[in-house]
């Protein structure tokens, strides 16, 4: 009774991406409400202990559903904080902007709101509403980043980081105690540009932008005051004005994330075996594959990770799959292992040679996750997006000071003068040191190859881009890494016109939610799952907490990585 059971709860936390149907309207006049009280995910998502947030797709559908449907006359949009994602919230923008073309009135209600949400009610919304006890968290970007150089000497541990480029600071958090300028310049670049996405919004809405930005977080009232929104109010009342607005009797509550439904033994059998050798979407259609979360070699799927394997296998069946007209690969990803990053660029790159692949850049397409991104035929990100940090960085920790402290002594025996470089209780010699770097070298030069061979560009075109330096996707267009800017509805248009598909072809879409089953996997994964799930669960500690992704990178028994130069919190 056990097994059944634990088998039902693999095969429900396995089902496919489901995109919430919206034809049980009953065909009368009516305003739709959608919630969208919490960031919205970049990829399916979901885990043992968490239930799936609703994806940028699936808000898409039902935005661009009720631009499209007769008798949705309105649509009432209820917001919470968006945190960093300015990417995602331009996605939805443009969900919400075929709605205004539609002629439709939208109105917003928040009682908690931040920058980025605050942005798309600002830019898209006719009229928002606060709650009485509201809190609008507008008060300009910020950029927080952390050293921690001073707590490993505390512990008795030292960092053996190098790099390449100059922009390239991984190591810095943990081999220093403050910002180098070269990080500073290019973090303060890129917080220039999401200032402007940001000031552009908040100027839809004040005339003195500085000083609305100056003067949060704001209340209800100081808020109305300020005239950032139209009125405070319940959300009740704020639902009977948009019913009114919209001239519709009834309103309508959508759907977001997956619906529950029977599991079959087929289920169970299916969940239990893993297989993904029958797509779930048939005929003529265009698939979105998600790259999201840090790069990993590795065979296995597991939650929260791009892992290299199961990627190259969907690539390489999509590439033989005659009914997959095109590609879209929706990329929200730091980066991380450069073996993997390299092993899912050549399965994009012989993808393209197929069929058109078109890269999507959500939040974050950065170092690794650029490096994939590179080898499509077009690469699309938003004004705010992340993208670039073209370099390599790679070392370890050793804790050899922590050992003495503890009375362990340690005694090393080698036949090769390098046989022990990767030993956690000492620190690099001279010549070990030489041998990595001579490693970030070959791999940083093979990333600015292949960026060049994606891009069709001279590999010195790409060094001006390169050095590790991060920037947002405006600035990427300037420096050619970006070909557009757009989102993940104009990347899906364009790879059905690039197919030859029609404007409504269906959509495959890889992964499914990871869910249940890779959880449970990854339970019984070893030390390296134990590693990674350490890190997710201090990430909520803060700064320091935040300290612990990089540590994945460093012991799982790579020396070379791609990842983004700092662990970075955007608000």
């Amino acid at each position: 009774m056990r097994v059944v059971l634990l088998c039902a709860l693999v095969a429900l936390g396995c089902e496919p991406e489901h995109v919430p149907d919206v034809s049980g309207s009953t065909g009368e006049p009516e305003l739709r409400e959608i919630a969208l009280l919490e960031p919205v995910a970049g990829s399916p998502s979901g885990s043992l202990f968490s239930a799936a947030s609703p994806t940028v797709r699936e808000v898409l559908v039902q935005l661009e559903s009720a631009a499209e449907a007769s008798d949705c006359r309105g649509v009432f949009l209820r917001l919470g904080p968006m945190g960093g994602g300015f990417g995602h919230v331009a996605d939805l923008g443009e969900g919400l902007a075929a709605i205004r073309d539609a002629g439709k009135p939208i109105h917003c209600h928040f009682d908690a709101a931040d920058n980025a949400s605050y942005a798309l009610m600002a830019t898209w919304c006719d009229r928002i509403t606060m709650g009485p006890a509201g809190l609008l968290n507008l008060v300009g970007v910020a950029a927080q980043v952390f050293y921690a150089r001073s707590l490993l000497d505390r512990i008795g541990a030292h960092a053996d980081i190098l790099h390449m480029g100059r922009y390239k600071g991984t190591g810095d958090t943990l081999t220093r105690e403050d910002i180098p300028p070269e990080t500073r310049e290019s973090l303060g670049a890129l917080l220039d540009d999401m200032d402007a996405v940001l000031v552009a919004a908040v100027g839809r809405r004040s005339e003195d932008v500085r000083a609305a930005l100056d003067g949060g977080p704001y209340t209800a009232i100081r808020a109305r005051d300020a005239g950032l929104v139209d009125a405070v109010a319940f959300d009740d009342t704020a639902r009977e004005s948009a019913r009114q607005a919209a001239g519709a009797p009834d309103v309508r509550a959508i759907h977001l994330g997956p619906t529950t439904e029977p599991v079959s033994l087929t289920d169970i059998l299916g969940a239990l075996g893993g297989s993904e050798s029958e797509p779930a979407t048939s005929g003529p259609r265009v698939a979105l594959v998600y790259l999201a979360g840090s790069i990993v070699d590795g065979e296995t799927p597991r939650a929260g990770q791009a892992r290299s394997g199961p990627f190259v296998a969907a690539a390489r069946r999509l590439q033989d799959d005659d009914s997959v007209k095109a590609v879209v690969l929706r990329v929200d990803s730091p980066g991380g292992s450069a073996l993997a990053s390299d092993r899912m660029w050549r399965a994009i790159q012989q993808l393209a040679e197929h069929k058109p692949v078109i890269a999507s850049v959500g939040d974050v397409a950065a170092s690794g996750g650029y490096y994939i991104a590179s080898a499509a035929d077009l690469i699309l990100a938003h004004d705010a997006s992340i993208v670039g940090s073209i370099g390599v960085v790679g070392g370890k920790v050793s804790f050899g000071d922590l050992a003495d402290s503890m009375g362990v002594n340690d005694v090393v025996l080698t036949r090769g003068r390098n046989a022990a470089w990767t030993s956690p209780l000492r620190r690099f010699t001279p010549s070990e040191e030489e041998a990595v770097q001579a490693m970030l070298s070959s791999t940083y030069y093979r990333f600015v190859r292949r960026v060049a061979e994606g891009r069709g560009v001279d590999q010195s075109a790409v060094l001006v881009a390169a050095e590790g330096r991060v920037m947002s996707g405006r600035a990427g267009i300037t420096l050619g890494l970006v070909d557009r800017i757009g989102g993940l509805r104009e990347a899906l248009r364009e790879a059905r016109e690039r197919g030859g598909l029609e404007a409504d072809s269906a959509v495959e879409v890889w992964p499914a939610d990871v869910g249940l089953l890779q959880s449970i996997l990854g339970a019984a994964g070893g030390a390296q799952t134990a590693r990674a799930s350490l890190a997710e669960l201090m990430i909520p500690l803060g700064p320091i907490g935040e300290a612990a992704a990089l540590l994945p990178v460093l012991l799982e028994g790579e020396a070379v990585a791609v990842a983004l130069p700092f662990v970075l919190q955007i608000q």
